[in-house]
């Protein structure tokens, strides 16, 4: 046989095993050890049954099963992906260490409260809408425009367009006047 077809061989021994344990190929070293721990006590558990059949049936099915866990485990390409997976998992956590260490060196930012116009409770500066009144928190440049175009100031800028226009039109035909 050669190097290829024993490689090929035992890839497809492996599939079997992992499929045997109702796993996949690609399923991580920690998943392929935690369904074999529980397997293993699923059939620990059915050797103390009071059925004798049941009690073979179990030690033939643990057997089997610490066969096909030495097989998985024994081969080069679980042991490389075991090791990729330790870097994997060391990387991630370093990441997650660093990002819990940046965490801490930020400093605390304290949101100072501000009183609400409306009911004058305190609350955070961000809001848009006051929590307990529900009335609208405008920002300095909204209250500007607010008071500015208000009502009754634009009734009273209409007004004084409008006399303007007729002055400057009365001002540049005066025989309007006379009539």
């Amino acid at each position: 046989m050669s190097d290829a077809e024993q490689k090929e061989k035992e890839l497809s021994d492996i599939e079997l095993c992992y499929k045997a344990m109702g796993l996949s190929f690609s399923d991580n070293p920690e998943q392929v050890e935690r369904t074999y721990r529980k397997l293993k006590d699923e059939y620990t558990k059915s050797m103390h049954s009071s059925d004798l059949s049941a009690r073979s049936l179990a030690a033939e099915n643990l057997k089997q099963l610490e066969e096909l866990f030495s097989t998985i485990t024994g081969s080069l390409i679980y042991k490389d992906y075991a090791r990729e997976y330790e870097k994997y998992k060391a990387l991630k956590a370093e990441k997650r260490a660093e990002h819990k260490q940046k965490e801490e060196q930020k400093p605390a930012v304290k949101e100072t409260l501000v009183k609400c116009p409306y009911c004058h409770k305190l609350i955070a500066p961000r809001l848009k809408v006051c929590i307990y009144c529900h009335g609208k928190i405008l920002t300095p440049m909204e209250q500007m425009m607010t008071k500015l175009f208000s009502t009754k100031n634009l009734v009273i800028i209409t007004i004084i367009v409008v006399l303007a226009i007729a002055a400057v039109v009365l001002m540049s035909n005066p025989q309007l006047l006379n009539r």
